[in-house]
């Protein structure tokens, strides 16, 4: 797994590739906690090169979508692969987040 972060404008771009898994899930979400220090953060999590999603990893996508909300900033996921998607609808969480 191997995760990028940058800034463009006023969104903060996140590219998650490979599997995130339990093992992967802890290394991305401390890289990822620090976003939530600024106020109303715009999140747009770019899931082109994520091959495959663990239930950890569901559960990390979750914890990014209240996080942001508390803050009153957004996510949006995008770039997901028709495995990722059929995934994220046949648990439920197609519904819950913004999927482009």
């Amino acid at each position: 797994m191997e995760i990028t972060i940058q800034q463009e404008g006023n969104e903060t771009r996140i590219k998650i590739s490979g599997r995130l898994n339990t093992i992967t899930t802890r290394e991305c979400e401390k890289q990822i906690t620090p976003l939530w220090e600024q106020p109303a953060p715009h999140l747009v999590v770019d899931c082109s090169e994520l091959s495959y999603v663990s239930s950890a990893g569901l559960r990390l996508f979750l914890v990014m979508q209240k996080q942001t909300t508390a803050l009153k900033g957004s996510l949006r996921l995008v770039g997901m692969q028709p495995m990722i998607r059929e995934t994220f609808n046949l648990t439920g969480f197609g519904v819950l987040f913004h999927i482009e």
